[in-house]
Order: structure tokens, then sequence, then C-alpha cells
């Protein structure tokens, strides 16, 4: 499967792309930089094909842009997040967003999606797992097939990992949600910030585990 990036700059998100049988997006930024944003996927693909929007969690640096990428496809994808990210996202506001001069839009989740669940992504299914630790609705999704992991702000490459002193986060449920990815079969890495890994991703999964465990 293709998988493009948009990398993010400033304080967006990492944005993904992916084509095939249900063409979708994950996470959005924060909508700060749209228009920069609306051609990079206008490059990639016909926006009016995508079927989906995959919120990886609720903060603004993944959603604030998410309204705007809805109105870009016509209003016709739907916005899919976990459960425990719905609420916040529905209810907008960011005190983030107002910090940075932007703001966090009221957004309707479509269809919120469960621990253990499979949603297709492209031509794959993906499990759905919940891994709080973040936030209360980090989510991240697994592909067995192609050991594909896009990982939101739970795990990033180079042995790193979300932080889990913001409101709602917790070192313990991290730690556990870490450990819990780390017994998966993975070979490319697609996280919420930085670079993506693209063939050697356990090591990098091991390394994040080994200095999570460390921590006091």
């Amino acid at each position: 499967m293709k998988i493009n990036c948009i990398s993010g700059i400033q304080y967006d998100s990492n944005i993904y792309i992916i084509d095939g049988e249900i063409p979708t997006i994950i996470d959005c930024g924060t909508g700060l930089n749209q228009k920069y944003v609306d051609d990079k996927i206008k490059q990639t693909i016909n926006p009016l094909k995508i079927q989906q929007i995959i919120l990886t969690h609720e903060h603004f640096d993944h959603c604030g842009g998410a309204k705007n990428i809805l109105d870009l496809t016509n209003k016709k994808a739907k916005i899919l997040s976990h459960n425990n990210a719905a609420e916040k996202i529905e209810g907008g506001d960011s005190y983030f967003a107002r910090m940075l001069g932007g703001y966090m839009p009221k957004i309707n989740i479509d269809y919120k999606i469960k621990d253990n669940e499979n949603v297709t992504i492209g031509d794959e299914k993906f499990q759905i797992i919940h891994t709080p630790g973040h936030s209360p609705g980090c989510i991240c999704m697994y592909n067995k097939k192609n050991k594909i992991l896009f990982s939101g702000d739970t795990i990033f490459a180079y042995g790193s990992f979300g932080r889990y002193d913001f409101p709602g986060g917790k070192l313990s449920e991290l730690k556990q949600s870490i450990k819990k990815i780390s017994k998966l079969d993975i070979e490319n890495l697609y996280p919420g910030h930085e670079s993506f890994i693209e063939g050697n991703a356990q090591l990098h999964i091991n390394k994040t585990l080994e200095n999570i465990t460390n921590m006091i």
C-alpha cells in the first residue's frame, strides 16, 4: 500500500494520505497552515475521493484542521475517533489553540471506533488499538499483513514517546500502552510527529519501551 506523508510544520502533526478502496486521511494538523496542507493534498489525491478522516486523538495539533479538510472533501468524508476523544473534539475549544492564535472548531464525529475493532484504510484492514497515556482518546492502527503501525503520539521514532503531562495524560498508562505495542510485529512506523520509519521500526519501538521503562 502507498502511504503519503505531509510532514508537520511548526506545531502541525504529520498528515497521512492513503489511497485505495477507501481513501483515508489520518490526522489533520492545526489548521494554521491550511493552504500548504490543501495544496499538498490536492497534489496527492482528488480530495473528493477521500471517504474518511481518522483522528488519532483529541489534541489541537491533530484535530484543528479537520473541519477545513472535511470542507475540501465537499463534506463527504466521515470523521472517526475513539469514543474517549469524541466528546472533546465535538465540543471544540482548546487553550493550546487560543495560545497559538488559532481555534478548535466543533467537529461532529460520525463514527466512534473501539479497541480491537477493524477499520479499512486504503485497501487493508487495520486493527484499532486503544493506547491511553498521552491522552485518554489515543489510538494506534495496526496492519499485521504489512507490519504497519500508525502510532499517533504514543510512540515516535528513535526511542521517543508522547508527553504524559497534559490534562488526561498518565505515565503509568503510557507505559502499558507502549508495552502492548512492543509485542506486535512492526516493520513500518508512521508516528504523529517527526520522522517515519520504513524497514526497521521494531528497533525504534524496543528503544522506546526501554526508555519509558527506565523512567521513575
